[in-house]
């Protein structure tokens, strides 16, 4: 999750904003069962400026009465498995020399033009279970998505990129928020059994020594929880989704405690943060959920960005 927050300003000069005024501005997709979804014209439906409320909302959702069991799991299962996060850290790493899986992250720089990092990926199984919470991921889907949506004008192909783009920003956020205040220390950097929690530890310091403090809660679980609520939110009627994402996070569990990067009791605030951002910012993308309703096309859009250390952002693009 690391230096995926920034959002950079770009001007681009691209077709003008108004060419399409004429045309409906929402459309509704039925799905096979008969319900409906509603999305406005792909634009600026959920630009950097949104997330402070997407928070609010998810914090107001999960405080709400009915889903306070739901906070309560979280906590309990938190605490149980800091009980046995020594042990189960130790049987991932059995499992992984037992499988021979590598606990190294072999994750490289494949292209590299002008000393930017254009392509970074996997360099064996066990980086590419590891590559499964990497922005990357987001960004390749972002592209998928909006390039579908182009080709074959889908504007849920195309919304659903958006909010996938949000969603990286807004789970990035969140999460080292969350990672700054409580402080503990990963598997790999631990000076004590479970880790070490040093609340607060202040900006500079938290930079310079990222591992003494970034493991609580887990971005990359965060970021790929979130990745599959938003896509299976707005395709229901894909069964293999949720199957295949979840298989696939299941994956990234395992290989993030036998590389050192989380204890299991990172894993239930992961979970909750990336569900929760998930179901809010895809509800809010659609217009049932606008206050406003449908708008008309937007000049602002959000892209993928790459920094020139390797990172991947997301950018907001003017039009003019």
């Amino acid at each position: 999750m690391r230096n995926i927050l920034a959002i950079v300003l770009l001007l681009c000069a691209l077709c003008p904003s108004g060419l399409r005024a004429q045309e409906a501005s929402s459309r509704t997709y039925t799905l096979k069962d008969g319900s409906t979804l509603t999305y406005a014209r792909p634009g600026l439906l959920r630009a950097a400026g949104s997330i402070p409320s997407d928070t609010y909302s998810f914090l107001k959702e999960g405080f709400k009465k009915e889903n306070l069991p739901w906070v309560a799991a979280v906590g309990a299962s938190t605490l149980i498995l800091i009980e046995y996060d020594q042990k189960l850290d130790s049987a991932a790493r059995r499992a992984g020399r037992k499988l021979r899986i590598s606990g190294e992250d072999k994750t490289r720089t494949y292209i590299n033009l002008g000393g930017i990092s254009v392509f970074r990926g996997p360099g064996d199984f066990g980086s590419a279970l590891y590559f499964l919470g990497d922005g990357w991921i987001n960004i390749g889907l972002f592209g998928y998505l909006k390039t579908k949506g182009w080709l074959n004008d889908d504007w849920r192909a195309s919304q659903t990129g958006n909010q996938l783009a949000e969603g990286l920003l807004a789970t990035g956020l969140v999460t080292e928020v969350m990672k700054n205040i409580t402080g503990r220390e990963t598997p790999s950097a631990a000076t004590a059994p479970r880790g070490v929690w040093r609340m607060f530890p202040g900006l500079k310091e938290y930079v310079a020594h990222r591992t003494r403090y970034d493991a609580f809660p887990s971005g990359h679980l965060a970021t790929g929880v979130m990745t599959v609520t938003v896509i299976a939110e707005n395709y229901p009627d894909n069964k293999y989704v949720k199957p295949i994402g979840y298989t696939l996070l299941g994956g990234l569990c395992f290989q993030m405690m036998n590389n050192g990067v989380h204890w299991a009791s990172d894993y239930p605030l992961g979970i909750a943060v990336g569900y929760g951002l998930g179901k809010v910012i895809a509800a809010h993308g659609r217009t049932s959920a606008l206050r406003s309703g449908p708008k008309e096309a937007s000049a602002v859009n959000l892209a993928p960005y790459l920094f020139p250390q390797g990172a991947v952002g997301a950018a907001i693009i003017y039009k003019f």
